[in-house]
């Protein structure tokens, strides 16, 4: 598993993609695992501070309960916008990751959190600190004609968790 930080020294084009979607739309699809077994899916707004990812959940919010209970979650950027990128117009850039997420408690960490964030955070929000596993990048050539194909690019944390 590594951190934020450790992927974005790895793989710095594959941040600079989601950082660039999340700075379009501040919104990915997190999924995580219910009691049952049965998976479920979330919006939520990440955020990046100091080499780490954090999402704030809010108290009532059935998540929590499954990251506590079940760590694993996977996160899925809403598609990006239409770009010129090498001279080429290409769209829906997508952005995927997964590994774990752990409870946060301690107050310096909170208030890293609380003053980095891009929208409220309330004292009762339970916040999470994602580590990745995996991610994957991809976009689209030839969008809506015959042939239309994904190009995806994939990272994986090394087995001893560096970069």
């Amino acid at each position: 598993m590594s951190s934020w930080g450790e992927f974005a020294e790895a793989r710095p084009d594959m941040m600079k993609l989601l950082l660039e979607i999340l700075d379009w739309i501040p919104i990915t699809y997190l999924a995580t695992v219910r009691d049952d077994g049965a998976p479920r899916v979330h919006p939520v707004c990440p955020i990046i501070a100091e080499g780490r990812m954090f999402v704030a959940v809010a108290a009532t919010s059935p998540k929590r309960l499954d990251l506590k209970r079940d760590e694993r979650y996977a996160m899925h950027a809403l598609p990006g916008k239409w770009r010129e990128v090498d001279g080429q117009t290409r769209g829906d850039d997508e952005f995927y990751i997964s590994g774990v997420a752990r409870l946060v408690e301690d107050a310096e960490t909170r208030r890293l959190i609380t003053e980095t964030a891009k929208h409220e955070i309330r004292e009762s929000d339970w916040l999470f600190e994602f580590d990745i596993e995996r991610a994957m990048t991809a976009y689209w050539e030839k969008v809506g004609q015959p042939g239309t194909y994904a190009v995806r690019q994939y990272w994986h944390a090394p087995i001893n968790g560096g970069g």
